[in-house]
C-alpha cells in the first residue's frame, strides 16, 4: 500500500466518524448509523494493517489518528450498545 491509498484510508475512516456522530445527533441511533459505524470500523483495521505492514507510512500522526478513531468508534458502539439494552 502506498501512502496515497493510506491517506484516503485516512479520510474514509474521519469522514465515517463525523456521519456517524453527525447522524445520531440529529436521527439517533438506526440501521444506517450501525451501518457507518461498521464501516469506520473496518476503515480502522485497514489502517492498523496498512501501518503494520509498511513501517515507513507508520507516522506520529497516523498513530494519533488510530487512537483517536478507535475511541470514538468504542464510544459510538457503546451508543449502539446502550439504546440496544434499553429495547431488551
Amino acid at each position: 500500500m502506498d501512502a496515497d491509498e493510506l491517506a484516503r484510508i485516512a479520510a474514509a475512516l474521519v469522514a465515517a466518524i463525523t456521519d456517524a456522530s453527525a447522524r445520531a445527533k440529529e436521527i439517533g441511533i438506526d440501521s444506517e448509523f450501525r451501518e457507518i459505524v461498521r464501516h469506520s470500523r473496518e476503515m480502522h483495521v485497514l489502517l492498523v494493517e496498512a501501518m503494520v505492514d509498511n513501517e515507513q507510512l507508520h507516522t506520529e500522526y497516523l498513530s494519533g489518528l488510530s487512537v483517536t478513531a478507535e475511541n470514538a468508534i468504542e464510544h459510538l458502539e457503546g451508543l449502539a450498545a446502550m439504546l440496544d439494552g434499553k429495547m431488551q
